[in-house]
């Protein structure tokens, strides 16, 4: 018998509510191995060019510059 059916012939004989936690924590780890297998490179695609918009990023980038060293004088 595989896990799979061990934990499916317990799940059977638990309440409903039990069986509920029991399928959010898997639900949970499914989402962890998933997150913990991506790839670096995929999340940085995400968030490349976040700052396109931004009102701070945003103009002559010399200015930009002189405008963040003035913030920490």
């Amino acid at each position: 018998m595989t896990t799979a059916e061990k934990l499916y012939k317990t799940a059977q004989e638990l309440p409903e509510s039990v069986v509920a936690e029991i399928l959010d924590f898997a639900e949970f780890l499914q989402n962890k191995t998933v997150k913990k297998n991506t790839a670096n490179r995929e999340v940085l695609i995400d968030i490349a060019g976040g700052l396109e918009t931004s009102t701070t990023f945003s103009g002559d980038p010399l200015e930009i510059q002189k405008r963040l060293r003035d913030e920490w004088e």
